[in-house]
């Protein structure tokens, strides 16, 4: 439960009752007010199109993508020099993702004894045990079938794989492991979306009639977000449909086919960690240049700010990573009150209560030691009954904690309204012994739509570097307050990366320049060693990026088993003590 909640629900309470009136009129606000960019959002440009009625949106594959995105030194090809598209992105990208991205063997890590052939890998210890346990489950039809195997289960593709065409929610009951292409694991369109329609589209250019600049332009580039969408692409520049795109596997989308049940983690499917944007995609590692990397995007800043920021999603003077953070913070919020309210669904059409996965893993997994540091903490809701996962509303809070004394931010009352809205649903959780699905419905629908309202007022707000060390700060001080302890290990997880999120990019440049680890991030994490997961891949060197050769290892390198036992006895590990102290002790240059 999230650390300083029973001290917070005593004044939520009075709140509580008003928090959906809060969520009708906060949506009605933000419909109506004008977007930021909403000048340049309309597409007038002669050079769009749209997509030809009836198209269909196919996977192309990673191969097809490879042909332009794997130049070790796309400077010296001559068609990138014509429309310098080495200033737009790297084209590099898929050399990055072959050799050092863990969603290329996505797939492999499926490998037991029943399919060396079929997946051409060495069995995994996990996907073995998984798939030995659920072949005991004869009860269940999809299980008891002698040729069952977790490699074959398009529930566990889903987010293993590549899909054929993008799922929804009535193709996905007919699914089976021929709607899906495994050689990939998960590849480029899993992320960016299925390209058979943009894949032409996005390469198409004309001769530059303006004086100066490329020989070549492409007019695709500039094309708003909801036009590239009708073309299949995913934006996920936008801080928001990144987050999306992620959750969907990494907390859960049912309508999506893709949440790992109760029955899969008892089988021995590993916990997944709380999701922090900026701390999967820099251990992914990141592929793709920051905009303050890429010369195109910081001179369409500078030139035309309203639509850099419409387009894009950048604005010149303003940190991109703060942004992406602190948006990206109230979208994994929405996405996790998604799932609880498809979660809500599914256990009233089944007449039952909520899936156990939907719940607090550590409600019911904790040691029994008296007294403890679970029972300093306190709790809240009726004793005894599980609550759901907490991690996603620390950070949140903190983020508009911040962002309420932000010049031009409407938020004042927006921790408030979270902690109102975060007592509501700990009564719906706890109302029934395993949860009350019309009231969890009911609370998540409401904390979904508010996140998605109050995320858009900060677009009104300026993420300099001086609210970026403002924002650092409070990260720290809320990770070390005595009076609030943080008492769950996976908050503490997430205030450890927004610590080292945070601290990079507030690094001087020089100093980043040389993609060294910064002396107190190495103090840091010495002093967290056996206490905090601080690392996706435990044994991994710090790195600010991957780049084409060196850097940390490919995920051939190191057995799936040897980096899910390290990360899980250090998470059994925690101790607040230690956390608060080494947090406490960093400090900014």
């Amino acid at each position: 439960m999230t650390t300083g909640y029973a001290g917070r629900a005593a004044r939520a309470v009075g709140l509580a009752g008003a928090f959906a009136g809060l969520v009708i009129g906060l949506v009605a606000s933000s419909a109506s007010v004008r977007p930021v960019g909403a000048a340049v959002a309309a597409q007038k440009d002669k050079d769009v199109t749209k997509p030809p009625a009836g198209s269909k949106l196919e996977l192309v594959g990673a191969a097809r993508c490879k042909n332009c995105h794997e130049r070790e030194d796309p400077k010296n090809v001559d068609e990138y020099k014509d429309t310098r598209g080495f200033d737009f992105i790297r084209l590099q990208e898929n050399k990055v993702w072959a050799v050092h991205d863990l969603h290329r063997t996505a797939y492999t890590n499926l490998t037991t004894n029943r399919t060396t052939e079929e997946t051409g890998a060495q069995p995994n210890a996990t996907a073995q045990r998984m798939e030995d346990k659920l072949r005991k489950y004869k009860t269940h039809p999809k299980y008891a079938d002698p040729k069952y195997t977790v490699a074959s289960d398009a529930a566990c593709l889903m987010c293993h794989a590549s899909a054929n065409e993008p799922p929804n929610k009535e193709s996905l009951k007919t699914w089976t492991k021929d709607e899906f292409r495994p050689g990939d694991g998960v590849g480029c369109e899993m992320c960016h979306g299925h390209g058979s329609l943009y894949r032409d589209k996005h390469q198409d250019s004309r001769l530059n009639k303006a004086p100066g600049g490329p020989k070549s332009v492409v007019p695709w580039r500039e094309w708003s977000p909801d036009v590239k969408k009708e073309w299949g692409l995913v934006n996920l520049r936008s801080h928001v449909e990144a987050t999306n795109r992620c959750a969907s596997c990494h907390i859960g989308n049912t309508d999506e086919g893709r949440f790992v049940t109760h029955d899969m983690y008892a089988s021995g499917h590993p916990p997944l960690p709380p999701l922090d944007l900026l701390a999967y995609t820099r251990e992914q590692p990141r592929h793709w240049g920051l905009p303050s990397e890429m010369p195109y995007l910081t001179a369409l800043a500078e030139k035309n700010p309203e639509k850099a920021f419409a387009t894009f999603h950048t604005r010149a003077g303003e940190s991109h990573v703060a942004r992406r953070f602190a948006e990206s913070s109230l979208a994994t919020l929405g996405a996790t009150a998604n799932l609880g309210a498809q979660l809500a669904d599914d256990a009233k059409a089944k007449a039952d209560g909520l899936d156990f996965a939907a719940f607090d893993c550590y409600s019911c997994h904790h040691n029994l030691k008296y007294p403890s540091e679970r029972q300093d903490r306190g709790y809240v809701g009726r004793p005894g009954r599980p609550l759901y996962r907490p991690a996603a509303f620390a950070l949140a809070r903190l983020v508009l904690d911040h962002a309420a004394g932000m010049k031009g931010a409407d938020l004042k009352t927006a921790v408030a309204e979270l902690d109102a809205a975060e007592l509501e649903l700990a009564d719906a959780f706890t109302a029934k012994t395993y949860g009350d699905p019309d009231k969890v419905k009911t609370a998540t629908t409401n904390i979904a739509k508010w996140s998605e309202g109050v995320r858009k007022k900060l677009e009104a707000v300026r993420y300099t570097p001086e609210e970026t060390k403002r924002l650092f700060e409070l990260v720290r001080a809320s990770a070390t307050d005595e009076k609030k302890p943080v008492g769950d290990p996976e908050v503490a997880q997430l205030y450890t990366w927004a610590i080292e999120t945070l601290f990079i990019e507030l690094q001087p440049k020089e100093k980043t320049d040389k993609k060294e680890e910064p002396k107190a991030l190495t103090e840091m994490r010495t002093k967290l060693d056996g206490t905090i997961v601080t690392r996706l891949r435990p044994n991994a060197a710090f790195y600010y990026e991957q780049g084409v050769t060196g850097g940390i290892p490919g995920p051939s390198v190191e057995s799936v088993d040897s980096r899910l036992k390290a990360r899980m006895d250090t998470f059994n590990s925690f101790r607040r003590e230690p956390f608060r102290k080494a947090l406490g002790e960093i400090k900014l240059p």
